[in-house]
């Protein structure tokens, strides 16, 4: 089956929570971690979709879970119009070759006991995508696409740099000619002029060869130049979705503009003049969220008992697609609210749990 409605993936209401457990043989259910919690998106055909957000907002649980590596606890994930949801791992098999993952660290992420031929071509060994002479061949095209020499399949990921060991892990992911890519951080560990070489070659490949990428990072730089759209996350929720280019200009939610306020700028005049906006606090817990708006115990706005009690449904906000989960993003915009000091606080704040946040 395939979708007709521009959307290679769609999500609805996804929800991915890991139990806590307790006792002797860790056998009591005491909680959950939600690490995703209601959220819906859709991402495109050839389209990226930035995802942000601070450490243990969930971000690498959504992707994960997109392609099944963590069943999800609730919700639907469409993939080119089918619900893979609740397939069970042989049927996702075949979904497998359409679907594939470009991991964070360059150095942990390939078996150093292995040649980079053998690490690029296990996925058609796997699959049964190539016979055993055609499997050297097609390693040594997607070496010559992602910019290495073809000598380098005889060789260790040990002789390698980290962005050259992030050409080999692209290498890999696209060994069975995949639609659909998620790219964790995958230039973070990297030094920046070389973070800039595998975001043009990402930006090629997916020219070349048609590819959507979920793209997940916390540098919003390297997000605005390589996403179409950008979704914000914040403590398992998607607080703003939008054209990058309208984002960077136009910031709603009061988290994307503390987050924005943070990138560095270039000029040192305007860089001087602007005033960066520091949240109060740590990220409360995933294991306990606050009620209501969960970014009300450190948003500067806060505005007692519907910020408090009322959940912020994500709502469109004028014709470009731009969505905001934030009861007052309107007004803050137009100044009429003016920020608080984190210092004040209200009744129904009063003996809520607020914890650190573990990774997610």
């Amino acid at each position: 089956m395939t979708s007709d409605n521009g959307y290679l993936v769609e999500v609805e209401n996804l929800k991915v929570w890991f139990p806590i457990k307790s006792g002797l043989v860790m056998d009591r259910h005491v909680g959950d971690v939600r690490a995703v919690d209601d959220i819906s998106f859709q991402i495109a055909r050839g389209e990226t979709l930035g995802l942000v957000g601070e450490s243990g907002c969930g971000k690498s649980t959504v992707g994960r879970a997109l392609l099944r590596l963590y069943k999800p606890t609730a919700g639907k994930i469409l993939f080119d119009g089918e619900d893979i949801t609740t397939l069970g791992e042989k049927e996702l098999q075949p979904l497998r070759r359409r679907m594939q993952f470009v991991f964070q660290d360059p150095f942990a992420s390939l078996n150093p006991r292995h040649s980079i031929g053998r690490i690029i071509g296990e996925p058609l060994r796997v699959h049964g995508m190539a016979r055993r002479r055609q499997v050297g061949t097609r390693v040594r095209e997607l070496l010559e696409i992602v910019g290495l020499p073809a000598d380098a399949a005889s060789r260790y990921p040990h002789e390698f740099s980290g962005g050259q060991r992030q050409r080999i892990g692209l290498a890999r992911a696209l060994a069975l000619n995949p639609d659909f890519i998620v790219a964790d951080e995958p230039v973070s560990a990297l030094d920046v002029s070389i973070q800039a070489q595998i975001i043009n070659l990402m930006e090629e490949l997916q020219q070349e060869f048609g590819l959507t990428y979920l793209f997940i990072a916390h540098d919003l730089a390297v997000v605005h130049h390589i996403s179409d759209r950008v979704a914000v996350m914040y403590l398992g929720w998607i607080v703003e979705v939008s054209p990058a280019d309208e984002l960077y200009e136009n910031p709603l939610h009061p988290y994307t503009i503390s987050l924005l306020s943070a990138v560095p700028i270039p000029d040192p005049e305007i860089e001087r003049e602007r005033e960066a906006i520091l949240l109060q606090g740590d990220l409360p817990s995933p294991a306990s969220p606050p009620a209501g708006c969960r970014f009300h115990t450190r948003c500067p706005y806060v505005q007692p008992t519907r910020c408090v009690d009322e959940v912020p449904e994500l709502r469109r906000v004028g014709g470009s697609g731009h969505m905001i989960a934030c009861h007052w993003a309107e007004k803050i915009k137009a100044g009429e609210f003016q920020p608080q000091e984190r210092e004040v606080t209200f009744e129904r704040l009063e003996g809520q749990k607020i914890g650190a946040a573990p990774a997610v």
